[in-house]
């Protein structure tokens, strides 16, 4: 199981490091893989993670409350993505890969760097 939470935290460095320093192409890349209209085939990948990082939280009770909580709003993220109706989600993919501003990209990129190197750093 920790080597799960590695890879995830190790996704999680390369993703937001490469939305800071190349936002648009890889604001590009993600929008060829993820915004598509069946949304719903997509839920089950927030969700998986999600369950990881849940029962990864077991695992490692020095960051089990970090871990915990990421998990599930991984698991209600895919969870809404799967019952949503289908224009609320599309509005909401849509604004993420078209409309937001390239800064708010990296910030959510600083996020989700943030993120990975806490998870990655207090890994045993």
């Amino acid at each position: 199981m920790t080597a799960l939470l590695y890879v995830i935290a190790l996704l999680w460095i390369v993703a937001g490091t490469s939305l800071i320093v190349f936002t648009e192409k890889t604001r590009d890349i993600f929008k060829r893989m993820f915004l598509t209209e069946k949304v719903k085939r997509l839920s089950f990948l927030p969700f998986i993670f999600g369950v990881i990082l849940i029962i990864g939280a077991f695992f490692n009770r020095d960051i089990f409350w970090l871990i915990f909580i990421l998990g599930l709003l991984a698991t209600s993220k895919g969870v809404y993505f799967y019952m949503a109706p289908p224009q609320q989600t599309k509005a909401l993919m849509e604004w993420w890969f078209i409309k937001a501003s390239p800064e708010t990209i990296r910030v959510m990129g600083l996020i989700i760097f943030v993120l990975g190197v806490a998870l990655f750093s207090y890994l045993r």
